[in-house]
């Protein structure tokens, strides 16, 4: 007679499926926005060294120039006040649409991995083999 194996390790493959598809996906967003973050700080680098935005050259001078990141869109942005009136140049920027695709990756990469670690540490309810032989839920009080 062959044995069969348990039901336990079908679930337990589906399981490890579930988890390597959600961490999968959580990495690949994860890594599209440091890609994005990094990219948007080495462009700002470069354009600083460069000098070829007057606003940079500006921010090397300390004229009361800031440059800011942000996250979302993620970009990097000079400000500073030309006449009297302040102007904002954007020196590097990531689309919105790569920026919002890998946060709905890597979110809900971690949310289908926390789903799944959550659901499999939740204990199943007993059953037992009913007097007929068949599985089903026993009964609650004496039978007549």
């Amino acid at each position: 007679m062959s044995a069969r194996l348990p039901r336990r390790r079908v679930t337990s493959r589906r399981r490890a499926l579930a988890l390597l598809v959600a961490s999968g996906l959580a990495l690949v967003g994860l890594v599209v926005l440091a890609v994005g973050w990094l990219g948007i700080g080495m462009t700002t680098l470069r354009a600083s060294a460069a000098g070829t935005e007057p606003c940079v050259a500006a921010y090397e001078g300390g004229a009361g120039v800031q440059i800011r990141y942000e996250l979302l869109p993620a970009r990097s942005v000079c400000v500073w006040d030309v006449d009297g009136m302040r102007q904002e140049v954007v020196i590097a920027s990531v689309p919105p649409a790569v920026t919002g695709g890998a946060l709905v990756l890597a979110l809900g990469g971690i949310a289908g991995t926390a789903a799944v670690l959550v659901r499999s540490r939740r204990p199943r309810a007993a059953v037992s083999p009913a007097p007929g032989g068949t599985t089903g839920p026993t009964p609650a009080g004496p039978t007549p």
